[in-house]
């Protein structure tokens, strides 16, 4: 290891290790995590720029249980010169940590090679990784002959409206290439993800008191009736198609539907309810589009609402598209030329099983994929972690990516 990248290496640690400390979850400690990695940026003279996102952008964006009253921040760096830019993203909020934790999960425990806390896999270690970069770069004698920009940003747990959405759509930010530095694994690129459509179902009935019921009629043994047709009738559907495309899972190349992750009751014992509901989560395979989803889902509920004599509604609460770049991209094709150079792997460019905020780029024609360190199947779980091997080896990528980036 060189000096320059073992100094880079153990900077990356003490920036993860800090900002794990920070509890970012739905706009707690967002103005504290971002000065903090402006400070560590300004001790190396790499300019930043921090962006506060409008109140009433966020209270237009988002619903009252993100805390749109709350500030959201970007944090914008760069370093270099020239015409094309490269472009790291990577979101600071996590998600709430839950319980089973062996440790506290926001005070950071460092054994067996291994960072435990509630954010380092999701994604703190990638916003490290290429903050160090940045700092490597700033600190050799040779400045990159491109513009190197990191996008620190919130709220990608909740849809990313607020974090790479405002910097893409409202903020401008058009670079030639964006890596986000999503926990993708070493030998792999995400090149896309799969979309969803999320819905409310709603049955009605007739309320009553629970000591009566001959005079109501109970809406939750109709939504059962109708959910258990749905699983019976629709989920077959959806397993019988296929994607051409490669998942990093290949149970996610067909859509998926998943029923009750959110409930909805009158909320008394004593009474036979009226109104109930239950969530939908239907994610699309890269071939399906959100509003031909949509139509389908609407036109099932009411077609076997019909059948089953079941009197309901949809709601859509929210809906995104599949994206993904073309595999052989030139620019896809420099960052795997500098994971195979780095790491002696040749890796797989995948499609994400989950959401990520590749689709805000995408939608404007930028290149852009996911790659980063991490453990993936630790993520949002109690004692989450990220093996410093991981984080190493993530910074040798994005350095080499950097000197090949053209």
């Amino acid at each position: 290891m060189d000096t320059a990248l073992k100094h880079a290496f153990e900077i990356s640690q003490r920036i993860l290790i800090n900002s794990v400390k920070y509890p970012t979850i739905l706009g707690d400690s967002y103005e504290e995590i971002v000065n903090y990695y402006a400070d560590e940026l300004s001790k190396y003279g790499i300019h930043t720029t921090i962006h506060r996102v409008p109140r009433e952008y966020c209270e237009k964006v988002l619903s009252r249980q993100f805390n749109p009253e709350k500030p959201r921040y970007i944090l914008i760096a760069r370093i270099g010169s020239g015409e094309k830019v490269l472009q790291f993203n990577g979101h600071y909020d996590v998600v709430a940590a839950g319980g089973g934790w062996l440790a506290d999960p926001f005070n950071p425990v460092v054994t067996d090679g291994k960072v435990y806390g509630r954010g380092t896999t999701d994604m703190k270690a990638g916003i490290a990784a290429f903050l160090a970069t940045m700092i490597y770069f700033a600190t050799i004698s040779k400045e990159p002959d491109i513009i190197v920009e990191g996008a620190v940003v919130p709220d990608e747990e909740i849809g990313g409206a607020t974090g790479t959405g405002y910097l893409v759509n409202e903020l401008g930010s058009r670079p030639d290439f964006a890596v986000i530095a999503e926990p993708s694994g070493p030998g792999n690129i995400y090149i896309g993800h799969r979309g969803n459509v999320w819905a409310m179902i709603r049955v009605r009935g007739k309320q009553a008191h629970g000591s009566t019921p001959w005079l109501g009629e109970n809406a939750f043994e109709k939504m059962i009736v109708l959910a258990d047709y749905i699983v019976r009738k629709y989920k077959p559907v959806l397993e019988a198609k296929k994607s051409s495309f490669k998942y990093e899972d290949p149970r996610a190349s067909s859509p998926t539907i998943t029923l009750g992750g959110k409930l909805e009751a009158p909320g008394s014992i004593n009474i036979v309810p009226g109104q109930v509901g239950f969530s939908i989560d239907r994610r699309l395979i890269v071939e399906e589009r959100a509003d031909q989803v949509i139509e389908e889902i609407k036109g099932f509920i009411e077609s076997a609402s019909k059948e089953l004599g079941v009197d309901s509604e949809v709601e859509i609460v929210e809906h995104s598209n599949p994206v993904y770049v073309e595999e052989n991209h030139p620019y896809v094709n420099t960052l795997a030329q500098a994971v195979k150079e780095t790491l002696g792997v040749e890796p797989s460019r995948t499609i994400c099983v989950g959401g990520l905020d590749l689709k805000y780029y995408l939608a404007k024609g930028i290149p852009a994929v996911a790659y980063g360190p991490g453990e993936v199947n630790t993520a949002h779980k109690a004692n989450e972690y990220v093996t410093l091997e991981s984080l190493y080896n993530a910074l040798r990528v994005y350095v080499k990516l950097v000197e090949f980036f053209k």
